[in-house]
């Protein structure tokens, strides 16, 4: 297996920006929060801060998120220079570069679920974390993955059932190949954000879409809906068709698959 360091991880690692520098850590209380604390004091883009273990890491709306020895807990350091408006869709750039490589170094087919989890048979193996600084002059992506974790050492009660990669698979992933494929894809991604323009990453992240074309129930600090989730928008929102064909947008929200409507 290739060896799961930092050295190992940048060794021949080939990409541009995104890796350049590696800071790697025994345990941390959250990437997220170092990496945020290092983007104000303008370290380089494409710094990742990457850790074995993390005590108080973090998903979305402030919910734990629980980092044990075996994951690939990380966050990397990126300044966009786009429009407030799509910064955010850096996130959906982030989500299909983590499903991509979950597909190319296990085989298993990653999908994304709306905004920023990566699902395989409906079952959650991993998360994205996007933070934006003031006017989104940087952005902290934290990714995490339950690469080789046993299946007691998983969150309970989440609204879509957590898996490991190592339960999917029988055998445990080579974190060090997954991980580098990550930051590569990532970079792709990126770069395809950059250059081409966030349709084209909307676009992909569709084609990969687990939450497309379902019934949803989607919860919401204002109260819950339900419909057909039919689309995103060009901000990344959501857009469901509620029981009376009237199109309600989503811009933040849990959203629970159902089986019938």
């Amino acid at each position: 297996m290739e060896e799961y360091t930092r050295e190992g991880v940048a060794e021949n690692l080939g990409t541009r920006v995104i890796g350049r520098y590696i800071r790697w850590h025994d345990t941390l209380s959250s990437t997220n929060d170092l990496a945020t604390s290092l983007a104000e004091i303008q370290v380089p883009e494409g710094t990742v801060i990457v850790a074995e273990e993390q005590t108080a890491g973090r998903g979305r709306m402030g919910r734990p998120w629980v980092s044990p020895r075996g994951g690939i807990w990380l966050s990397v350091i990126l300044r966009p220079h786009l429009p407030l408006a799509q910064v955010p869709i850096v996130g959906f750039a982030a989500s299909t570069a983590v499903a991509r490589a979950i597909r190319v170094t296990t085989g298993l087919l990653a999908r994304v679920k709306w905004p920023n989890d990566v699902l395989i048979n409906g079952r959650k193996v991993a998360g994205i974390l996007a933070e934006a600084g003031p006017d989104g002059e940087w952005v902290v992506v934290g990714i995490g993955i339950n690469a080789n974790i046993a299946p007691d050492d998983l969150p309970k009660g989440a609204a879509h059932a957590a898996a490991s990669l190592e339960e999917l698979l029988g055998h445990p992933v080579d974190r060090g190949v997954l991980t580098k494929t990550l930051l590569r894809e990532l970079e792709r991604s990126y770069e395809e954000l950059s250059t081409v323009g966030p349709m084209a990453t909307l676009r992909r992240w569709r084609e990969m879409a687990d939450t497309l074309g379902r019934v949803v129930r989607v919860e919401m600090p204002e109260g819950a809906l339900e419909g057909i989730a039919c689309d995103i928008d060009d901000s990344g929102a959501l857009v469901v068709r509620l029981r009376n064909g009237t199109l309600q947008r989503v811009i933040a929200g849990e959203i629970a698959v159902r089986e019938v409507w």
